[in-house]
């Protein structure tokens, strides 16, 4: 339910430098016992931290989500559910007609829901398969150009 990994007991944090409190899903924070073992002042500051960080979040009026999360083409969807099962922050849920249907709000962009579809019913916003396509294509013409000018000169 948190998507958080757990160690020996111990619930592990998002980025041991950069977010020592922070779950890996968005607005979940650890801290004392349920990260480790640690003194009591430790586990006080620890406290104090993921305060301070849920109170970034609480002081907001208005949370933006990233641009940049998975789209379902329901037509598509065969019900397989197998996006469910390999998104590492719950953001696929399965939808009123059985299909399943992303949380942008859970959702963080990883693209790993798109890449087990099998029904290739998932696309990544602003990394649709076309585009990709299309880079590709180009990449491999102006290789295949470079090459034969290569060619010529020798």
């Amino acid at each position: 339910m948190l998507s958080c990994g757990y160690w020996d007991g111990f619930f592990n944090e998002a980025h041991l430098k950069l977010r020592p409190v922070d779950f890996a899903t968005e607005g979940i924070f650890l801290c004392g016992l349920a990260h480790s073992p640690k003194m009591a002042d430790e586990n006080i500051s620890q406290a104090k931290a993921a305060a301070a960080r849920a109170t970034t979040i609480l002081s907001k009026t208005l949370l933006e989500v990233s641009a940049q999360v998975s789209s379902v083409d329901q037509d598509k969807c065969i019900s397989c559910m197998t996006c469910v099962r390999a998104c590492p922050y719950n953001a696929p849920a399965v939808n009123a007609n059985r299909k399943a249907e992303i949380n942008a709000a859970k959702c963080m962009g990883c693209g790993i829901c798109a890449s087990e579809c099998p029904a290739e019913a998932i696309q990544l916003r602003h990394f649709e398969s076309e585009q990709f396509k299309a880079m590709i294509d180009k990449l491999l013409e102006e290789y295949k150009t470079t090459k034969e000018t290569a060619d010529v000169a020798k």
